[in-house]
């Protein structure tokens, strides 16, 4: 899932690139793959106007397609980057999904982000930092992975969580239970959990996390090209990609 972002000055804000290939982590191809660049050009957003772009973490679901955006100015967490920079140099560069350090992890994806700082375009963050108006990245240190944010947002409604990893679905911060995949620490996870709720209300109406189907219960959505998508939220005069 990617997010976009927009604030009162017309500064874009691309929340992860999703794949690169649409493959999974057991190889299979997902069906109805679509190219996170591809797709906002479906509704009428050039990639290369995108300046500011946050990856919540190096999996490859998130992380891939940088290619796609090379104007953007790659914000990621100092800690995720070094602590993956340390398991490529300790492993290999595996290839294979069978290897449980890289289930999740492409190195080609880890290598485009190497080129894109060698080209000045990465900003390593330390911890909680301003990326944008009203964007904060929110450091859950070795929870989902080592290094892995969420954003604060805010809006005239309150402040949304765009939570990436760092919750999967609602039910997780309902029953305060830590998904069954991490490569962090549970307990870590459990408090970044009381922080997004203290960001997002006790109903969760302003949480996006960030593999959860009920999204399209929660939140109005439609379809673009046969892709859905929703709107989280609009701001006051704003144009609706409902309409």
């Amino acid at each position: 899932m990617i997010s976009l972002l927009k604030s009162s000055r017309g500064q874009l804000v691309l929340v992860d690139t999703g794949f690169d290939s649409g493959a999974s982590m057991t190889g299979r191809r997902f069906d109805d793959f679509v190219r996170s660049d591809v797709l906002l050009e479906r509704f009428g957003v050039d990639p290369r106007k995108i300046e500011t772009l946050v990856l919540t973490h190096m999996h490859f679901d998130h992380a891939g397609n940088l290619r796609g955006f090379p104007n953007a100015r790659i914000y990621v967490q100092r800690y995720e980057y070094e602590s993956w920079k340390r398991v490529i140099e300790e492993f290999g560069e595996q290839t294979s999904k069978s290897h449980w350090a890289f289930s999740s992890l492409n190195v080609a994806d880890f290598h485009a982000l190497e080129a894109a700082a060698r080209d000045g375009r990465v900003v390593f963050l330390d911890g909680d930092a301003a990326v944008a108006e009203g964007v904060t990245c929110r450091l859950a240190k070795d929870t989902h992975t080592f290094g892995s944010q969420w954003l604060e947002v805010a809006t005239p409604d309150g402040a949304y969580v765009i939570a990436g990893d760092c919750c999967y679905t609602y039910e997780n911060l309902e029953r305060m239970w830590p998904p069954g995949y991490m490569q962090g620490n549970a307990w870590n996870m459990l408090r970044e959990f009381r922080r997004m709720k203290d960001v997002a209300g006790d109903d969760l109406r302003r949480l996006v996390p960030g593999h959860d189907i009920a999204l399209f219960d929660r939140h109005p959505g439609g379809r673009r090209e046969e892709t859905r998508f929703i709107e989280v939220h609009l701001a006051k005069g704003g144009a609706s990609f409902l309409e």
